[in-house]
């Protein structure tokens, strides 16, 4: 038996090699029509006022789904284009919604009667969220937005969309909002809040003995034994009521620490939740010590606030204490008079332990995204973006986990039918709408949320950057910290005492004073985003890293897994972080030109001339460091020696792209703070003014300009530094008619074919014709190509002319490559969108054409797929497609032909490409044991049997 066992173990493992699918190998390159920005879903569904609709955004895909609800399971019954990269929506009324375009930096006003977008509603850079409440006037609410980048929410009136108001946050990032019942409050829950920690400078904690050494606590644990003395670093210190405080309790704000003196005279800000009154438009009151990263937001019918996110424990310093808990997931519950209750998301984890037992990740909840309340204020449910995993909060007297289920991949919201007894969660890794059963979470149904351009090495390396299962105890990642390939905005001491020193790959570098190795207390670094990898060198401040295969260590060393991940693990996380890219710079005009201004004011556009042309460093000018022609990512990849730096250690060149993230620090007495770091490896240089002020550079030059003024003007240059993405990659304008020759309008679109003539940028449009969608496809030399194959090429003002009330044309600035696929081959199958419109084939499904309508199971591509990654060790995924919507039955046999658990019974899932998958876990939640089990599924197209194994 034990060989036969291993035959068919042999024979199974052939196949799975076999089957690999193509997540193994990267094929970003293979899609120059799709760009992965990754932006965060914030609330990504709501229910109409009626309830009759659910609306959910299709981030991929630029577009909002509209799902009828009066049947058994939700049925889409529309998708309406709207700008790039939506994340949120809400519904004013029954036939309007309104949705965020986090990237076009807009909003869509949506026609839910025609299906349209009738108004684009420019609001600043990177809006998250909207809400209606209060009246700007009688029977019209205000729409509330929260604008990320501009630590802002605008309101406007919903009627005719003119700002009413522009309310200051004291937070980074203001991002999900929500209103109280009777909408006389609005909630904003700040993305990077931050937790009170800021960082004392090398200097500062230097004492001035002989040699100099520092004055932080001694290591603990203590130095390895064999090891050089540690560099001098800065030191993480957090504010505790009236005082700043190290981990171990020295008092920096006083003479009550080893130098004597006083080193911070600022405050900190600690907004979490700040609430709006609608009829003032002012902030009212805030609340915090919630956690240094907000993520879901909810209001019960009962006026209660529940927030949730992660709390980070950077005071603690070095790997070895951080290892496996570097943050407490949390949710907290504010009453309308102000009672904050914190909840610990998981009371069961045993951290004093890692890695954690198996049981751990059966329970976990990590990156808590998702909040929506029970209609009677009983139940909170939260969706844990790291675990697949959906929790009920049972509220009453002492909050408590009720329950928990499993859920599609990657929910990042989810909200509640009362009236069907249904939840409805959203699947952001495989653009899933996902039905539960409200009284025990069962679930009913999957459907599609539309088409998901995302190529395949991205959605298949999703769960290994995301995934709970990478951590010691479930329910931390690499996005933990780098929040959706972004960072968290503070900074770490991720030093190790017990560590050895680390040989540096010196090839290719010309300062011939680096050292070819550095040691392993490395002290504060700032989270760097993980945005625009390629061609910026070594990774880390230091360079220590030589690609991203050499974080694989981290998974065991910091995250507290009990092994690194196996290559082909590795090479999918790879295949998703590396074509992470930039948002554009919100200092750039439309045309990517830079802000001017007279002499002796800051001028963008002379910075970018003395960054170019003007040395600053002997002979060497800043470009000749920071590589920025041609729209560089701002680094030559060189390390620099610390007596150059004037610091204790090398550093490397650092890119530039995302610098206007890092301001709102400043260390000004009496100042109060958004952020407690700047500028920097250590965040300790508070703006790029002062770190200007460094005595290598030399500022003056024979004009008028004094020094500093020459320094203001680069300040203004960095903060506008080109990301690599065109301003105009995003921006939209809507002709509607009255408009179609109105100057602005007109304007804004000749600019937009300006950057798409240069290369910069691809245009589409999207209207609506005699009822019927239409798209278009910017040729150049004003002539747009339209999506009905055989139709004339149509110039500019011809299809302005086209736009009516009702009938409204919305231009589009999309990145490079992405024409033809957003404006008039949606789903890539060379059959234009509205030939198979005219056909009755779908164009948001590429095994649909004209050729193949109402051919049954056409080019055989319905039912089994792919089963992946086969073998497998943490889970395996199913991969089917249905021809029209149907039931599905799934499930895993052992050897004997016992069934080990179901996945799908009788489940009806929508048609299209659909995915179920299996923990490695028995019916009753235990593992099971590794070898070969078979996976059985059965469609309306027929039965499929595959051997899958569980890796040792």
């Amino acid at each position: 038996m034990r060989r036969f066992g291993i035959l068919l173990a042999l024979v199974a493992l052939g196949f799975g090699l076999a089957a690999v699918p193509r997540h193994l190998a990267s094929q970003a390159a293979l899609s120059p029509d799709f760009v992965h920005f990754e932006s965060s879903h914030v609330h990504p569904l709501a229910m109409t006022p009626s309830g009759s609709r659910l609306l959910v955004v299709n981030t991929a895909d630029n577009r909002l789904s509209v799902f009828d609800l009066t049947g058994s399971e939700p049925l889409r019954v529309a998708e309406v284009p709207v700008g790039l990269e939506p994340v949120s929506v809400a519904a004013l009324s029954d036939g309007e919604a309104w949705v965020v375009n986090h990237l076009s930096d807009d909003v869509s006003v949506v026609d839910l009667t025609t299906m349209h977008v009738r108004a684009t509603l420019a609001v600043g850079d990177e809006p998250c969220d909207v809400v209606f409440a209060g009246a700007a006037q009688p029977g019209v609410p205000f729409a509330y937005v929260s604008v990320a980048e501009e630590d802002m929410v605008k309101v406007y009136d919903s009627k005719t969309l003119a700002q009413a108001a522009a309310i200051p946050i004291d937070g980074r990032k203001p991002r999900a909002l929500a209103r109280n019942p009777n909408g006389s409050l609005v909630y904003v829950a700040v993305f990077h809040a931050g937790n009170r920690t800021s960082v004392l400078s090398q200097q500062e904690v230097t004492l001035s003995t002989n040699p100099p050494t520092s004055a932080a606590p001694p290591p603990n644990p203590p130095l390895k034994q064999g090891l050089p003395p540690p560099p001098i670093t800065g030191l993480i210190v957090q504010q505790q009521g009236s005082q700043w405080v190290d981990e171990a309790g020295q008092v920096w704000n006083t003479n009550q620490n080893p130098t004597g003196q006083a080193k911070i005279s600022y405050t900190a800000f600690d907004t979490d939740v700040a609430e709006i009154a609608t009829a003032t438009n002012s902030v009212t009151r805030i609340f915090g010590d919630i956690a240094t990263v907000n993520l879901g937001l909810a209001v019960s019918a009962g006026g209660t606030v529940a927030v949730t996110g992660t709390e980070a424990r950077n005071l603690r310093r070095f790997e070895p204490n951080l290892r496996g808990h570097m943050v407490d997931t949390r949710a907290a519950l504010i009453t309308a008079g102000g009672t904050v209750t914190r909840i610990d998301l998981n009371p069961t984890l045993d951290f004093g332990t890692t890695p954690g037992p198996a049981s751990d990740l059966d329970v976990a909840l990590g990156l808590p995204i998702g909040a929506a309340w029970s209609g009677d204020s009983q139940h909170l449910y939260v969706t844990a973006l790291a675990d697949n995993r959906i929790a009920r909060i049972d509220v009453a007297g002492s909050p408590t986990i009720g329950a928990r289920a499993p859920t599609v991949a990657g929910p990042s919201a989810v909200t509640v039918d009362d009236a069907r007894g249904r939840i409805y969660v959203v699947g952001r890794f495989r653009n899933q709408l996902e039905t539960l059963r409200a009284s025990d979470l069962a679930p009913l149904a999957t459907a599609r949320i539309g088409m998901d351009p995302t190529p395949d090495a991205i959605v298949n390396g999703r769960k290994f950057f995301y995934g709970g299962f990478t951590s010691g105890h479930g329910e931390e990642a690499c996005a933990t910290c780098h929040l959706f390939g972004d960072f968290d905005n503070i900074a770490w001491d991720l030093g190790n005492p017990q560590g050895d020193m680390q040989p540096i790959d010196t090839g290719g570098q010309v300062d011939p004073l680096i050292d070819s190795q550095v040691h392993p207390m490395k002290g504060p670094m700032t989270t760097q985003s993980l945005r625009g990898l390629p061609n910026t060198g070594m990774f880390h401040w230091r360079a220590d890293r030589r690609n991203l295969d050499a974080f694989n260590a981290a998974f065991v060393n910091l995250m507290g897994r009990a092994a690194q991940l196996p290559d082909s693990e590795m090479a999918a996380f790879d295949d998703f972080v590396l074509p992470l890219v930039y948002p554009p710079n919100p200092n750039r005009f439309l045309d990517r030109s830079l802000r001017d201004a007279p002499l002796h004011q800051p001028s963008a556009a002379r910075g970018e001339t003395f960054f170019f042309g003007r040395p600053t460093d002997g002979l060497l000018t800043c470009n000749q460091c920071h590589a920025s022609a041609a729209f560089g990512t701002g680094t030559n990849g060189q390390i620099i020696d610390n007596q150059a730096l004037a610091e204790s250690q090398d550093m490397k060149v650092p890119q530039l792209r995302n610098l206007y993230q890092k301001t709102g620090f400043t260390d000004r007495p009496g100042a109060t703070n958004k952020r407690g770091f700047g500028f920097t490896h250590d965040g300790a240089v508070d703006d790029l003014f002062d770190f200007l002020h460094f005595p290598g550079f030399n500022f003056t030059r024979p004009d008028s300009q004094t020094a500093d003024e020459n320094r203001r003007d680069v300040e203004a240059f960095l903060l506008a530094f080109d990301t690599g993405m065109a301003p105009a990659v995003g921006a939209q304008v809507t002709f509607s008619g009255p408009n179609d020759a109105a100057p602005a309008a007109v304007a804004r679109l000749d600019t937009l074919k300006d950057q798409a003539g240069r290369g910069f940028c691809e245009l589409i449009a999207k209207g609506r014709i005699g009822g019927i969608p239409r798209g278009w496809w910017y040729q150049g030399a004003d002539q747009w190509k339209p999506d009905k194959d055989g139709e004339p090429l149509v110039l500019s003002a011809d299809l302005r002319a086209l736009s009516g009330p009702g009938s409204e044309v919305t231009v589009t600035g999309v990145p490079v490559g992405s024409g033809k696929r957003m404006g008039i081959d949606r789903d890539r199958d060379q059959a234009l969108d509205a030939d198979e419109l005219a056909a009755g084939s779908d164009p948001g499904d590429p095994a649909s054409t004209p050729a193949n309508v109402g051919v049954a199971g056409a080019g055989g591509r319905f039912g089994f797929r792919a089963a992946w990654p086969n073998p497998f060790r943490v889970g395996i995924q199913v991969e089917f497609a249905l021809e029209r919507e149907g039931r599905v039955d799934c499930a895993i046999f052992d050897l004997l032909g016992r069934e080990v658990k179901s996945l799908a019974r009788a489940q009806r899932f929508a048609a299209g490409r659909q995915w179920l998958a299996w923990d490695g876990r028995d019916a009753r939640g235990r593992r099971v044991r590794a070898g070969v089990y078979f996976m059985r599924l059965e469609t309306p197209a027929g039965r499929w049997t595959r051997a899958v194994v569980r890796a040792w």
